[in-house]
């Protein structure tokens, strides 16, 4: 096979994925009102999400954060949740799959539509220190 046929099976697949830069650009984060949580995912959450230690967390209102570590980067960012849809303030957005007592189930629609899992964490025993610590709830 030569170098172009390489080239468009790769941007064919692709093509299926969607990428986060289209909601970034278009992010729209202010204009958007968070709704009253569901009294399930009220609380602070840890889980991964790849190599990232990652931590969400929801207050009545439907607002919260977003905080993950990897290595040397430690991030806080605002969340919305508004139709089962988590909207993180730079514009990307997660959609709770499903929610019990101990676990929460999001999916992204970025890269093959990946699900992380998180736990029930409102010790904040399995938070990155950062996220312990940064994270107001």
């Amino acid at each position: 096979m030569n170098v172009r046929k390489y080239l468009v099976l790769g941007s064919l697949a692709l093509a299926g994925c969607q990428s986060p830069v289209d909601d970034m650009l278009n992010n729209n984060f202010v204009q958007i009102k968070a709704e009253p949580a569901p009294s399930q995912i009220i609380g602070f959450w840890t889980g991964n999400m790849g190599p990232y230690l990652a931590s969400l967390s929801f207050d009545k209102s439907g607002n919260g954060y977003f905080c993950y570590s990897y290595g040397t980067a430690d991030v806080i960012q605002k969340v919305k949740y508004s139709e089962d849809t988590i909207f993180i303030q730079d514009g990307t957005r997660l959609t709770l799959d499903a929610v019990s007592s101990d676990d929460l189930k999001v999916s992204s629609n970025y890269f093959g539509s990946t699900v992380s899992e998180f736990y029930s964490d409102n010790e904040r025993k399995e938070a990155s220190e950062y996220c312990s610590t940064h994270v107001r709830t």
